[in-house]
């Protein structure tokens, strides 16, 4: 460790003392991944913030819906009320954008194109698309617009966004925007939990070689937008007063600190370990960007579960 950077155990002393409402990313703050379930004391950590009067939210970039993330929890003990008072997934936010016609740009046809084929893991993406005016089509020729799923090799999960490269050129001839409803690059998936390929790399790929991307989710403003709607609901109006609980700099620090709420970012857990078993604790914090700095370090969540250096 170095002696520059302070770094506290957990959040709940002093941290969460100074804030009314704390929102908590999923994966890799409690949750690490679903063959492995939750990180340890995050239960414990989860009910003392709300007995001790906070809000507790959760805001994960997971395209399932949000009752569907609620009803997992509960399987593994976390309970809406007691653990926590609300759940905000990307999954939710996508499907209000396509019921209320959000997009940004012409879809004069109704149409997409699903690119990457349903991963057999996690709910269809027709969940999103109920109720909407918008169509799959299997004939990419007649889509406005491509919708992303999650990344897989004829049903597995990958480590290496590379592997993806040539079926995105496949199709960036056919100038469609691309809809990604969950930005992060990486999410921890199996036992033990490792960083896995998510729609955020493929839209990156999307991008580097000219498309345009639509993004839906931290650190985009209609994700933290609906979380704090829920604060509000709970008399908490100021961002100032929350704190965002998060892994990963990118999307939960930049996209708490365009919102006006303080984060944390935990680093011996989820997408910033990973980070710093690679490249070291003191590199990874220089290499972090003014707006993805956080404005605290702690190990875990969880207090007092260090893991040994």
């Amino acid at each position: 460790m170095t002696s520059t950077i302070e770094i506290s155990p957990g959040i709940t002393t002093p941290i969460a003392d100074k804030f009314k409402g704390v929102l908590l990313d999923a994966y890799g703050v409690f949750w690490g991944g679903n063959d492995s379930g939750l990180l340890p004391g995050a239960a414990e950590i989860m009910e003392k913030l709300v007995g001790a009067g906070k809000i507790v939210g959760v805001l994960s970039n997971t395209t399932q819906m949000a009752s569907k993330e609620i009803s997992k929890l509960h399987k593994h003990g976390i309970v809406h009320g007691k653990h926590f008072h609300f759940f905000v997934s990307s999954g939710e936010v996508a499907r209000d954008v396509f019921l209320n016609r959000k997009l940004p740009f012409e879809t004069p046809r109704n149409r997409f194109y699903l690119f990457g084929g349903a991963h057999p893991r996690f709910s269809s993406h027709e969940t999103i698309f109920q109720g909407s005016s918008y169509k799959e089509t299997s004939n990419i020729d007649e889509a406005d617009f491509l919708y992303l799923s999650i990344p897989h090799i004829n049903g597995i999960d990958q480590t290496d966004p590379e592997l993806f490269r040539e079926e995105v050129h496949k199709i960036i001839g056919k100038k469609l925007p691309m809809v990604c409803s969950n930005p992060d690059r990486f999410a921890h998936e199996g036992n033990p939990p490792v960083a896995v390929v998510r729609q955020g790399s493929i839209a990156a790929i999307y991008e580097e070689i000219g498309g345009q991307v639509f993004y839906i989710g931290k650190p985009h403003p209609m994700a933290y937008t609906m979380a704090l709607a829920h604060f509000h609901a709970h008399r908490i109006v100021d961002p100032a007063e929350i704190l965002m609980v998060g892994d990963t700099p990118e999307t939960d620090v930049r996209g708490a600190r365009l919102t006006g709420m303080a984060s944390a970012l935990v680093i011996r857990t989820g997408i910033m370990a990973d980070r710093i078993a690679r490249h070291g604790l003191e590199n990874c914090v220089k290499g972090l960007a003014p707006h993805d700095y956080p404005n605290y370090f702690i190990e875990r969540f969880a207090d007092g579960l260090r893991a040994s250096s």
